[in-house]
């Protein structure tokens, strides 16, 4: 869940923000300025390992918390691409990881869950592009205060049942005595439908490489799920060529769901896709 009350960025947070700002002001002015013909909606912004990896600490910071240091740095980079008057959302995308990185499709388990890692993968099949609600928006009716919950994909929704402001005072106030009658009703609440923000996502069919039979794949090549987002959508298709790095996930089985089963499949979180193998090992 996002933050429901204003707060100052801790100090780690403001080490984060300005290491990300000096970090796209040394490496990707050029960049800004060949994408002012751009009319894209979404961006995908490639910033290079090596690179990220040698500035102030940010390397580190991916690998610890890549939620948290993608989050900051799209901050940063969304007032990059304000102040150069450009036109797309940017989606920051850390391409050419080192090969410490890699890993074989068909040697994942369970055990690698969380996990972030490089693949070789040739594409299946993909599904049809649909969306998601990635962040849900309410406001209080009472006191007018609006936050954002942060959604999981293919998970139930989260439901927001109080203002935490409202929750805050009338907690505050009960145990001070107060008439309950006097206390803010903190559930009138309501999802604003128009600040929900929702995602393009498609999953996609992967298989290794070490699966291919005279540059043939057999009928009953094992694959495994990946998800894209974003410009990715409907970019790729089946037969292609890819490095993919992503986060490893679980997901329940097709036919069934979190509740009715405890059985698991692994799952492919795309954050960035390279045309082409990387170093495959034939």
């Amino acid at each position: 869940m996002s933050s429901q009350e204003p707060t100052e960025p801790t100090p780690e947070e403001m080490r984060l923000l300005a290491a990300w700002r000096t970090f796209f002001e040394t490496n990707c002015k050029a960049d800004f300025a060949a994408l002012g013909e751009i009319e894209d909606s979404v961006w995908g912004f490639e910033v290079q390992w090596e690179a990220l990896n040698q500035h102030k600490d940010l390397g580190i910071a991916f690998m610890s918390n890549r939620a948290t240091c993608i989050k900051f740095g799209t901050t940063v980079l969304e007032e990059q691409f304000a102040l150069h008057n450009l036109i797309p959302r940017p989606v920051i995308r850390v391409i050419g990881f080192s090969e410490l990185n890699r890993y074989h499709i068909n040697d994942l388990r369970m055990r690698d869950r969380t996990r972030f890692l490089r693949f070789d993968a040739v594409v299946h099949s993909s599904s049809r592009a649909m969306g998601w609600l990635k962040r849900s928006a309410y406001h209080c009716l009472t006191c007018k205060h609006e936050w954002l919950i942060d959604e999981q994909l293919a998970r139930a929704r989260k439901k927001a049942e109080t203002c935490p402001l409202c929750y805050k005072q009338a907690r505050t106030m009960l145990m001070e005595g107060a008439d309950p009658m006097e206390v803010p009703d903190c559930r009138n609440i309501s999802m604003d439908l128009e600040r929900n923000y929702y995602e393009d996502v498609q999953y996609m069919e992967l298989f290794d490489p070490a699966s291919l039979m005279d540059d043939a794949a057999p009928e009953d090549v094992p694959t495994i799920m990946a998800v894209v987002s974003d410009e990715y959508v409907n970019q790729f298709k089946p037969g292609q060529c890819l490095t993919v790095n992503a986060t490893i996930g679980v997901d329940h089985l097709p036919s069934r769901d979190y509740l009715r089963d405890t059985r698991r499949i692994l799952r492919l979180d795309v954050h960035s896709i390279e045309e082409g193998f990387s170093l495959h090992e034939e």
